[in-house]
């Protein structure tokens, strides 16, 4: 016959063993998370980068339109030469023509 106490240590040692196998399915799940996390976070950084070269090209367009719009203002205040505004204008339209070309090649 089998006692209270034996009975008991089997169920123990029953849970235990599932127990274990749990953890092992869990740690199994977790290492496939993990993988799937580091892609993402690996695609992020490539975006971060290319957002990042984006943001500097737009920044020198900005910066040759701003200084355009500037040199035809006062070229219309007769503070420069029309000649000068209408090159700058050129200048930054020549900017902005390369940055979308650069932007078709890395397409």
């Amino acid at each position: 016959m089998v006692d209270a106490k034996l009975l008991l240590i089997i169920l123990v040692l029953v849970a235990l063993v599932v127990l274990i196998v749990f953890a092992i399915l869990a740690v199994r799940k977790l290492l496939i998370t993990l993988d799937h996390a580091n892609k993402i976070l690996e695609d992020i950084e490539v975006v971060s980068e290319i957002a990042a070269a984006r943001s500097k090209d737009i920044d020198g367009i900005v910066e040759n339109v701003s200084g355009s719009v500037s040199e035809i203002s006062g070229a219309i205040k007769g503070n420069q030469s029309t000649i000068s505004a209408v090159m700058g204008f050129a200048k930054s339209v020549a900017s902005l023509k390369g940055a979308i070309d650069k932007n078709k090649k890395e397409d």
